[in-house]
């Protein structure tokens, strides 16, 4: 249960990246896995009592990928998921809003956050 949740997590991440991220702030190294495994971190980070609806409400949502494009929401094609992550982020149902908030908020905060630091980075290196 517990890959099934990171290889969503990634998905989602991935896919928020994709469409909402800004390709121009980049450096030549996409940072995708230092995203994903920035939000991973986050989670870890959260008290228990906030891990596990966090779990379970993305398993559904993974789960969700069944009754949409017949497979789990990690294993549909980009097009398919960002269909999904429109549906869910535009629900009448609260949770589901605010599920795609949580993993939007940060993996955008993680994408800039990584990007800034490989900036700085560069920078420091063209100085020295």
């Amino acid at each position: 249960m517990h890959l099934i949740f990171q290889h969503t997590v990634s998905a989602l991440c991935y896919s928020i990246m994709e469409k909402r991220g800004d390709s121009s702030s980049l450096s030549s190294v996409f940072p995708n896995n230092e995203v994903v495994n920035f939000v991973l971190q986050q989670y870890q980070n959260m008290p228990d009592f906030l891990q596990l609806p966090i779990v379970i409400l993305t398993l559904a949502f993974d789960g969700w990928g069944l009754l949409q494009g017949g497979q789990l929401f990690h294993q549909l094609p980009p097009s398919t998921r960002w269909r999904q992550i429109q549906r869910w982020r535009n629900s009448p149902i609260g949770l589901c809003r605010d599920l795609i908030r949580f993993y939007e908020s940060l993996t955008i905060f993680g994408w800039y956050s990584s990007t800034d630091k490989k900036a700085i980075e560069g920078y420091d290196e063209l100085l020295s």
